[in-house]
């Protein structure tokens, strides 16, 4: 056999072979990534998750001065059982509080904050508020009203959530305004952008793992995957193809800011998927914050700061037409298209 045609055979058979085994090479990184204790995209910003929910222990984060001073790890069979509203008859087990849950709970003092701590009482009752607004829920959703520092199931998984905006935010968000200005959308992620005055939300227009978006050599049913997963990004944005994608060039991905930071935006979702929920929950999509808008319809100030903001584009021409703003910026440097020197 002429030995260039069995050199084809062989790179092609090795191709082939390769595809079809990814899945299968995907899952099992994820599922070793999911015993380490290290994330490979974790910068000095990016706090820890809790005890038991992704691979991290809770710790103090000097650079946000966020954390757990009492870490748990029965958080996910508090997930288990489902959350809120408390049930306020159930009596109080001080065995597995914090040290500083008082058992003669006085009004007016702050006892238990772990996340929040920038704020006086006056403040921290503020960002209650906006809690509540933001789920449509009252105080003893979360909270035992005669010990409100007493930590309920429901009220350890929304210090969970806490720690998962605040980290959406500074590593995902913020570089996102950093690099890409004309872009930028006003505000950040917080309850009210996902929950929108609902405790449960709604999942729509699944989308699939981030790994077959980024894998380049794939199978025809990872090609129907990514398929679908472009349609229910098409829809949750209320945009077409257009709006990321040349129409010229599907495959090179370069050209478009747009299409750059959706990409940030999917490894976004599918971080918050894996390291922050319970594996029986996969519940964000890119419909959660957007629900047919181009940005978020609901935002806050911060993070650290619920209070309401209405996302506004610093330059909404852009949105509109994004093939007309190509030009590289920070963040943003064209590569070119396979092949091309």
């Amino acid at each position: 056999m002429n030995v260039r045609l069995l050199g084809t055979l062989v790179v092609a058979g090795t191709l082939v072979i390769g595809g079809a085994l990814q899945p299968f090479i995907d899952n099992a990184r994820l599922h070793a990534s999911a015993g380490d204790n290290t994330v490979p995209s974790q910068t000095a910003i990016d706090p820890p998750a809790p005890a038991g929910v992704g691979s991290h222990p809770v710790s103090q984060n000097a650079s946000t001065g966020v954390g757990a001073e009492n870490p748990t790890s029965d958080l996910p069979a508090e997930w288990k059982k489902g959350y809120g509203p408390v049930d306020q008859a159930a009596p109080l087990d001080f065995s597995n509080q914090p040290k500083s849950v008082p058992k003669n709970y006085v009004a007016g003092q702050l006892y238990n904050v772990q996340v929040y701590k920038k704020y006086d009482y006056a403040g921290l009752l503020g960002q209650m508020n906006y809690f509540a607004t933001s789920l449509g829920v009252q105080c003893t959703y979360c909270h035992n009203a005669g010990n409100f520092a007493y930590d309920t199931a429901t009220k350890k998984i929304a210090r969970t959530m806490a720690l998962m905006t605040n980290n959406a935010d500074n590593k995902w968000i913020s570089p996102v305004h950093s690099d890409y200005p004309n872009y930028k959308v006003s505000g950040q992620v917080g309850c009210i952008t996902c929950h929108a005055g609902k405790p449960r939300m709604d999942v729509k227009y699944n989308v699939i793992p981030v790994q077959y978006l980024q894998y380049n050599h794939k199978t025809t049913k990872q090609v129907g995957y990514a398929v679908n997963s472009m349609y229910s990004a098409s829809k949750s944005l209320g945009v077409n193809c257009l709006f990321c994608h040349n129409s010229a060039d599907f495959l090179t991905l370069q050209y478009y800011p747009t299409n750059q930071i959706a990409t940030r935006m999917w490894k976004m979702v599918d971080d918050i998927n894996h390291r922050w929920l319970p594996p029986n929950v996969k519940a964000v999509t890119c419909y959660t914050c957007h629900q047919g808008n181009k940005w978020p319809a609901q935002m806050v100030a911060a993070s650290l700061d619920q209070t309401p903001v209405t996302p506004i584009a610093a330059h909404p021409e852009v949105h509109l037409n994004p093939g007309a703003h190509t030009a590289p910026g920070p963040g943003m440097q064209p590569v070119a298209a396979p092949g091309a020197q």
